[in-house]
Parts: structure tokens; sequence; C-alpha cells
């Protein structure tokens, strides 16, 4: 098991606000997945999107590594790190003999927020259900956030 093959595109994670705001925190060192593209590679950028009533990329992390493991492998080496208790666990993972934990690392939060609604403006961006791999066009974002932020904002707002 362990290091899955290397592919640094960048990938969106829709997780839920409880969660997303721990791994801001950096109380949330694992991320848990019933499914994730094998072929993500450790060093890609994990956007992380909280979800509703959110609705935002909140922040990026590097991803340190993927490992496909027994879920019971899973709770015992990452239970704690994924910040989630045994009966969520158990129900997430349910009918499952496999997951995924994501190692993160570097975690970064966005000091302004972007938004779906304008992510959907600026680039017809659509929520995924779990993870969606994304363009290139959200390096700009990323890289200079508050700058295209108020951008957008000056765009939108004007007389």
């Amino acid at each position: 098991m362990g290091s899955l093959p290397l592919f640094k595109r960048k990938v969106l994670v829709s997780i839920r606000p409880e969660y997303a705001s721990k791994i801001m925190d950096g109380q949330k060192t694992v991320e848990l997945r019933r499914r994730f593209p094998e072929a993500t590679a450790v060093g890609a950028t994990i956007l992380i999107y909280s979800s509703s009533p959110v609705q935002a990329i909140v922040g990026y992390a590097t991803i340190k590594d993927v490992l496909r493991l027994p879920v019971k492998t899973i709770w015992r080496d990452y239970g704690t790190a994924a910040c989630i208790s045994k009966a969520d666990f158990d129900t997430y993972f349910s009918g499952l003999t496999e997951g995924y934990a994501i190692i993160l690392a570097d975690v970064k939060s966005l000091s302004n927020q972007l938004k779906a609604t304008d992510l959907q403006e600026e680039f017809g961006f659509v929520a995924p259900q779990s993870f969606r791999y994304v363009d290139s066009e959200y390096d700009a974002l990323l890289k200079n956030e508050r700058q295209e932020t108020t951008r957008r904002h000056k765009r939108r707002h004007r007389a």
C-alpha cells in the first residue's frame, strides 16, 4: 500500500464546514475519502471547499501522502488526526473495506474566501459532491487572492 503514483494536478475537495475549519485551525491533518483519484501525487495542491452554508474555497494545502488502506487501518492509524468520532467514521465508510487517508501539510487559509457565487460567475464553477480537478486558471486566485477578489468586487459594484 503506501503512496500512489505521481500526478501533480490540483484537486478541489468538498468538505463539511466543521471539518474544513479544523483543517484551517491545524487540528485536522488527515482528510478521509471513500474514493479519491489514485493518480493524485504527493506534493500536489488540494483546494479546500467548505460546503454549505459556507460555500467557499477557504484554503489549500499540500498533499503529503495519499494512502489507500483497509478501513480498520485508517481508523487505527488516522482516526484521531482526522478529528472524527468512531460512529461518524463507521457511518462514512459503511459498506467499504478500503478507503483513503490524505495526509495534509502546509495548510494555508485564504485571507478572502473565494465564494462559490464569484467562482461560478468567473469560471462557471460548480461545487463537487466529493472532488474534482481544477484548471491552472485557479492559480492566480490562490497566488494573489486579495487582488483578484478586490478586482471582482469592483467590477460587480460599478456605478
